[in-house]
């Protein structure tokens, strides 16, 4: 049997949404974990959490909005990381949040002159406000205002974080596996991620302040309101000095804006298909290079004026020596040359191509075609691929309409007296992200790669056999109109491989001979229907029913029985996993440790492997080899089945498992229940953003920095 040290099926960045009257919904929200080969693996979680829906993507009949879904490293669902995709989102949050903050910070400013009003006001008429008249001042507006859109900025940022996170988790190391992409892009785009992340984490300490600042506000207004001895004059300077750290955040927020947003800039450009990069282009070429045109007409007005000015100047035969071998549209014939080098193909010149000479101009490839052609019956084929070859290269110089060569990149800038304000190094920077930017991007890279390679329809058939499902109702996920020989059967008509392949037909003989020594058979012998006879008969004697069964329906059938045709059905398909969905939660109890038993016994017998989805930790420990928990779309723990339950770390986690039932009264009335209460466990992930970390090996957590060292201190007690 293969070890579970081999991933079989990989899920990665799994986004799951449902509309709901034009509403979005994350049902799963980017999830990640692996499934080995061989194991049970367990998904545990309370009704409304996403595990269904998971199982429900894994089959193939629940759509993906994003993430992908591996099957033995070929994709059966989804799509890969689109980092264009993710740019373009992080940019146009991005310049929401500018927006937000321009059109906030006047109104703040606004607010603030407000108070400092009713602030002179009290002190010069030395009046008392009433609690009406300090409400009315304090409007609760105004504040929810400047607490909306600071909130608002923050989960903006913080979404964006987590975005980059993504980006570099699917960059990182992709030339081992993609080798058509270069060390080189790789490490780009991780160091300009890497540092724009960085510029982000900035823009996020200044909202943490922020909305701190807003949050004691508010919790000030509400002490007053509460306490009404407190003088309004202590309110007033309280809230000031709130207030000069909103104000003051957002200043240097407008200061980290256009820094971040060309940073960004540069990694949506970079991320950008070829076909959308040619304007992108266009503005960083006019950073450090020339365009061919505008120094061909700059170099004959520099010309002429000498030659008008100082004919003898030493410049004079430079500039005349630059247009000469100058290629460009305005300086070259393009058409003709291409019109004369293709009718040379055939190794002969005709009446074309030397009617075309006279149209050709003055440059150094033109002369030199002109030489070749003019007066010659033939030419070597060798000559002509040669001037082939250097035309493409010439061609192409003028299509890109640009000049690197430093020596007239500086001899231009001299004309125009033009100065550039950035240093050696952001000049070698733009260069390097141009020389990028004329090659493919990763997204076309990874949608050439096996990764992005769609299954043609022989493959996607493939997988609807390798990847069954096993529902929880029993009774609803068995047609009531067909025998149960039927609804066994019916997967192998589709497959009918399966029962007319020789491997079959030699264990239907094997089995045949074994009984019926006096009576043996060959394999040209064998009938297909036969063999499908047999594969029915095993299947159902193997889940505990009898061949009577076979011409009975489902509803003579109980809950157990029922469940164990529906195994049957999907054994059927010889799948390589099963997507067991809660498949014992509509079970007698007394019923749930012989199904439980099937399970483990095919997964020994058929080498397969599981995807257990239930709600009862007490069975999942039974059975599952890992287990991971999840709540609301999102894994929260996960770890072995013996580590989970021995050493939970999650609230959650223990929640759950304070919740299940004991059977001896006195240990149950003992025992605390534990309740999970979000909003109080983790109040701190709006500042101090959580991420799924292995704590220890094998140990995953969905935990911020704070939780984090709480665990780790408890493991040193």
């Amino acid at each position: 049997m293969s070890t579970q040290e081999q991933q079989f099926l990989n899920i990665r960045d799994l986004v799951i949404e449902f509309r709901n009257k034009g509403r979005k919904f994350q049902a799963v929200k980017g999830i990640n974990f692996d499934i080995n080969k061989g194991e049970i693996f367990g998904l545990v979680g309370e009704s409304g959490s996403g595990k269904t829906t998971i199982g429900r993507a894994i089959v193939g009949v629940q759509p993906v909005k994003d993430g992908t879904i591996y099957l033995e490293g070929q994709a059966i669902s989804g799509r890969p990381t689109n980092l264009y995709a993710l740019n373009k989102e992080i940019y146009k949050r991005l310049k929401n949040i500018e927006l937000k903050t321009v059109i906030s910070t006047t109104y703040i400013n606004n607010f603030l002159n407000s108070l400092k009003r009713s602030y002179e006001n009290f002190r010069q008429e030395n009046a008392q406000y009433t609690s009406e008249g300090i409400a009315k001042v304090l409007k609760k507006s105004n504040i929810n205002f400047i607490d909306s859109v600071i909130l608002g900025n923050l989960k903006y940022v913080n979404r964006i974080i987590r975005y980059f996170d993504r980006i570099n988790q699917f960059v990182k190391n992709i030339h081992e596996y993609i080798p058509s992409i270069s060390v080189e892009l790789e490490k780009a785009i991780l160091t300009k991620n890497t540092s724009t992340k960085l510029e982000f984490l900035k823009a996020k300490d200044i909202l943490d302040d922020m909305y701190k600042a807003i949050l004691q506000i508010k919790a000030t207004i509400k002490n007053f309101k509460m306490n009404e001895s407190i003088k309004f004059e202590k309110l007033i300077v309280a809230i000031f000095e709130e207030l000069k750290i909103v104000t003051e955040g957002q200043k240097e927020l407008l200061k980290i804006i256009p820094i971040i947003n060309n940073y960004e800039f540069q990694n949506l450009v970079l991320s950008a298909p070829l076909a959308k990069r040619d304007n992108y282009k266009k503005g960083y070429y006019k950073m450090v290079y020339v365009f061919r045109n505008e120094f061909f007409d700059e170099c004959q007005k520099q010309l002429q004026t000498l030659l008008e000015v100082d004919p003898q100047n030493a410049n004079v035969q430079k500039y005349q020596e630059y247009l000469k071998d100058f290629w460009s549209k305005d300086n070259m014939n393009i058409k003709a040359c291409e019109k004369i080098i293709k009718n040379l193909m055939g190794s002969t010149v005709n009446a074309v191509s030397e009617a075309l000479l006279s149209s050709l101009k003055a440059t150094n490839f033109e002369q030199k075609l002109k030489s070749l052609v003019a007066g010659a019956q033939r030419i070597s084929p060798a000559a002509v691929v040669a001037l082939e070859k250097e035309f493409q290269q010439i061609k192409k110089v003028v299509e890109a309409n640009i000049i690197k060569d430093d020596e007239l990149i500086f001899e231009f800038y001299k004309w125009k007296d033009v100065q550039k304000d950035y240093g050696l190094e952001s000049r070698e920077s733009i260069i390097e992200l141009i020389e990028f930017l004329e090659l493919p991007s990763i997204d076309e890279l990874v949608k050439d790669s096996y990764l992005y390679k769609k299954l043609r329809r022989d493959e996607r058939r493939t997988n609807r056999k390798n990847v069954q499902m096993i529902f929880q109702d029993p009774g609803s996920s068995l047609n009531d109109r067909m025998a149960i020989e039927e609804i066994i059967a019916e997967g192998l008509e589709n497959f009918t491989e399966l029962y007319k392949a020789d491997e079959a037909k030699l264990d239907y003989v094997n089995h045949h001979n074994a009984l019926h020594p006096e009576d043996k058979i060959r394999l040209e012998d064998v009938k297909p229907v036969d063999v499908r006879k047999h594969i029915i008969l095993k299947l159902i004697t193997s889940v505990g029913l009898l061949p009577e069964h076979l011409s009975r329906y489902p509803h003579e059938f109980s809950g157990g029985q029922r469940q164990r045709v529906g195994i049957a059905r999907s054994l059927a398909m010889q799948p390589k996993i099963i997507v067991a969905d809660e498949p014992i939660s509509a079970l007698d109890v007394s019923i749930r440790a012989q199904v439980l038993n099937l399970f483990k016994k095919f997964k020994e017998e058929y080498d397969l492997t599981y995807l257990f989805i239930t709600h009862d930790l007490s069975v999942v420990r039974f059975i599952a080899d890992r287990i991971a928990v999840i709540y609301h779309g999102q894994i929260v723990e996960l770890a072995s089945a013996e580590e989970l339950f021995t050493n939970p770390l999650h609230p959650y986690t223990k929640s759950l498992l304070s919740a299940v039932p004991v059977p001896e009264p006195s240990l149950a009335k003992a025992k605390d229940l534990e309740i999970y209460e979000p909003e109080k466990e983790h109040a701190d992930y709006i500042f101090d953003i959580p991420a799924f970390i292995e704590i220890k090996k094998g140990h995953f957590i969905y935990a911020n920095r704070r939780e984090l060292k709480q665990i780790k201190n408890s493991f040193k007690k």
